[in-house]
């Protein structure tokens, strides 16, 4: 039996980054056979292979969206980098800014231990995964100009854009059926948010170096508009602004969403059946309501449109936002009435 203490770096490693209700009989276990006679060899193996074990179990994607974060700065950094006079206006140091904050934000998530949070967090995740991929497929679409048609660029555009509030509002509301607190439902929302973020901007910054040649011919007419001499570095400048306006707007998405869609299904929760199915039959057609004013929207004039894109975006948003609390009172209600009758 040995009586010195074990690695205090690797205990520290352990408590740090092992997280899950389970972690705490982990450290106090691997202390106990280290007393035993296990080597310092040993116990670094098994702190190491601990971490990553809960690294990639880790339902919440705490730990790969701190290396999403990670790789969204180095990409960041390659493309700066090799074009240093895309540096202008903040940009850089803004998606920075915005980075360390996401960073911040995976690696609290990561930390979590409470069976609650970390439930309404990993909800988030795998709703974060699905709106991720539908960014990829949209952005992949435009990147490869498979929208010509103007019919299909709304289709892509506002289509992406309502699935995302659908969604955004979807986790709110799923998120506030389980756990019951609102803060926890706009986290998850939050969450959901930040992981689709992070996959999008991989892939978009990933593609962008890789195929730049095709990234400066895809925006060669705002390049000659813009009146700067380096195509790639109007390319980095435009990958820079965009990266800006999603990693603000997407969390103030899904803060409003989240708070309706966990509103909501208090609220629809609240009334009766009945009025879940009123409810159920009038949704729809507010949904086509703000898509006919988002198509008609289209055909006016630039200057003309703004009123009716955010009254279809409004009405198609509440829409959304209500489909999942309709849905999960009926399915409630219906599971209660062999024990009701």
């Amino acid at each position: 039996m040995k009586t010195s203490r074990p690695p205090i770096l690797a205990t520290k490693l352990l408590g740090r980054l092992v997280s899950g209700p389970h972690s705490d009989a982990l450290v106090g276990d691997l202390i106990e056979q280290y007393r035993a006679g296990r080597s310092v060899f040993w116990y670094w193996r098994q702190v190491l292979l601990a971490i990553v074990v809960c690294f990639v179990k880790d339902r919440t994607l705490g730990g790969p969206a701190v290396l999403g974060s990670l790789l969204v700065f180095l990409l960041i950094i390659i493309s700066v980098g090799r074009h240093p006079s895309s540096l202008g206006a903040g940009l850089f140091i803004a998606d920075i800014t915005l980075l360390s904050g996401y960073g911040a934000f995976s690696a609290w998530v990561w930390r979590q231990r409470h069976p609650e949070r970390r439930e309404a967090l990993a909800s988030g995740a795998r709703v974060g995964l699905i709106l991720g991929a539908i960014f990829i497929a949209s952005h992949t679409i435009e990147w490869f100009a498979l929208d010509a048609n103007r019919t299909v660029q709304l289709a892509r555009g506002a289509g992406s854009v309502l699935l995302m509030m659908g969604l955004l509002g979807a986790t709110g509301s799923a998120a506030w059926e389980r756990t019951r607190s609102v803060m926890l439902a706009v986290i998850a929302s939050l969450w959901c948010g930040s992981v689709a973020i992070l996959t999008f901007l991989s892939f978009a910054l990933t593609l962008n170096l890789v195929f730049q040649e095709h990234a400066a011919s895809w925006l060669h007419e705002p390049f000659v508009a813009s009146g700067m001499s380096d195509a790639g570095a109007f390319v980095v400048r435009n990958s820079l602004e965009a990266a800006s306006e999603i990693l603000v707007r997407v969390p103030i998405a899904a803060l409003v969403l989240s708070f309706v869609g966990s509103l909501s299904n208090t609220w629809i929760t609240a009334w009766s059946r009945s009025f879940a199915l009123l409810a159920a039959c009038f949704t729809p057609f507010v949904f086509v309501a703000g898509a006919v004013a988002l198509w008609y929207a289209d055909s006016l004039e630039r200057a003309a449109r703004p009123p009716f894109v955010m009254a279809g975006i409004l009405a198609a948003g509440i829409a959304l936002c209500g489909a999942h609390p309709i849905w999960s009172s009926l399915s409630r209600r219906r599971r209660e009435l062999p024990r009701g009758n």
